[in-house]
């Protein structure tokens, strides 16, 4: 009987995974499933957002706590001649508020600050949202490129090397031409 009720237990554990299923991975040549997310003014946005629509994006998808490793890609994206204005790309970053173990009002705080002398957009992502639609391995820095029609054409989880950086700016630059 303990066998069957054990057995039973595994099955409902295994059946209940299958039925909530796994996210699906984005890899490279995928569609990213579309997003609802507010920024730190309560405004919402998605990719179908005016904002997103039509232009290649650079998405930062950042645990709070470790907000400045990947920097230097920020840094270089923000600076770039070609991308800064440009009508068809937009950067933005998404704060995994779920992963920090940060006081949500300091965070928010950083977040406003950072917002105000960047001009960058950073969505709050309260309950895992991108991670659970997108399958990112990378709870604390990942990088996704995202042309004009919303395919996947870049993920990277984890720092980027001063070379990744490098060819993420080109790639940028060349679906813009595309």
């Amino acid at each position: 009987m303990r066998k069957f009720f054990a057995a039973a237990t595994v099955m409902g554990m295994i059946f209940g995974v299958v039925l909530n299923g796994f996210p699906a991975e984005l890899k490279t040549g995928s569609k990213a499933a579309d997003f609802f997310l507010k920024d730190s003014a309560g405004k919402t946005y998605s990719l179908s957002a005016p904002e997103f629509a039509g232009k290649v994006l650079s998405i930062f998808y950042v645990d709070p706590d470790a907000k400045d490793l990947n920097h230097l890609a920020e840094e270089v994206l923000l600076k770039d001649a070609v991308l800064v204005g440009h009508a068809h790309y937009k950067g933005f970053s998404i704060s995994n508020l779920k992963a920090t173990k940060i006081p949500l009002f300091l965070v928010k705080s950083a977040i406003k600050d950072k917002q105000h002398k960047t001009g960058i957009l950073i969505l709050l992502d309260n309950d895992y949202t991108i991670l659970r639609l997108w399958g990112l391995k990378n709870h604390t820095s990942s990088l996704v490129i995202l042309d004009k029609e919303g395919i996947c054409r870049y993920v990277h989880n984890g720092k980027l090397s001063r070379a990744h950086v490098e060819n993420v700016r080109k790639m940028i630059n060349e679906y813009l031409i595309k």
